[in-house]
């Protein structure tokens, strides 16, 4: 048999909820540590139709990138369809457990994952929260291109149908990118600190757009959405912990698009 709190031992040693950034709900969402886990399913969120995924097929642990209590529940109403949800993970008896911040900032993380997605070389820290560990990552392009090709070549290594390119020159040349997983849109200023010619991250606001173009810097938001790679890449770091450490449990990854944005191109 094995419990939760030892898959959850192997994740704390690579992904420590302590460096996770300051007010970041990581760790336990919901259940308990001495739960019993036969079937792990992996995620990027944990929305309704996830978990009805993960009850049609008996998972009983539940580890996604994004928190599922971002702010306190003002009530547990069941008509709130989030609030049926808790109601329905606590009834199945399924353990919930977050990797969110910490995973960015972990070496071999999402950041880490997002710099070898972009093909990037000499690859640094970029942007320390405030323990002093980088939130993201910064490197180097294969080659230089203008800001409009960064933006394609951005589009082509994420693999998505769609990004929004901020830049004042579709023709200025980049080399070296910077980035942060997610929403990161409030650290634009820290890749004109680092003197980086691009910089990329999600959910880039109207106004801020307005600011980074002032400033002369270039910025591709390729959304939020990007940050599915954690379920592929933490699916395959279980199987190998499963195997080292004898666990025996079953690890799926979850079917479900959680994107609440249609492309239409």
């Amino acid at each position: 048999m094995t419990q939760v709190k030892e898959i959850v031992q192997v994740l704390q040693a690579h992904f420590p909820e302590t460096i996770a950034s300051k007010g970041d709900p990581v760790g336990i969402q919901i259940g308990s540590l001495e739960q019993e886990a036969t079937k792990v399913m992996t995620t990027l969120d944990v929305r309704p139709q996830v978990v009805e995924e993960a009850i049609s097929k008996g998972v009983d642990l539940i580890i996604s990138h994004h928190p599922v209590m971002f702010r306190p529940a003002p009530n547990l109403d069941y008509a709130d369809p989030q609030n049926r949800m808790y109601a329905q993970i606590i009834a199945h008896h399924i353990t919930v457990y977050s990797i969110h911040t910490n995973s960015d900032k972990a070496q071999d993380g999402s950041s880490d994952w997002q710099a070898e997605e972009l093909g990037l070389v000499d690859v640094e820290p970029f942007c320390p929260d405030e323990d002093g560990i980088a939130i993201g990552r910064k490197g180097k392009l294969p080659q230089t291109m203008t800001a409009l090709d960064f933006a394609y070549y951005v589009k082509e290594k994420m693999k998505i149908k769609m990004v929004r390119l901020i830049t004042a020159d579709n023709q200025k040349p980049i080399t070296t990118v910077s980035f942060i997983c997610g929403d990161g849109g409030k650290y634009w200023h820290q890749a004109l600190v680092e003197q980086v010619d691009a910089f990329i991250t999600g959910d880039v606001y109207y106004h801020t757009g307005h600011d980074i173009i002032s400033a002369g810097l270039t910025v591709v938001d390729p959304g939020h959405y990007t940050e599915k790679a954690f379920k592929a890449k933490m699916y395959d770091k279980l199987i190998k912990w499963n195997e080292e450490n004898y666990w025996k449990v079953q690890i799926i990854e979850s079917a479900v698009s959680t994107n609440p944005f249609q492309d239409l191109c």
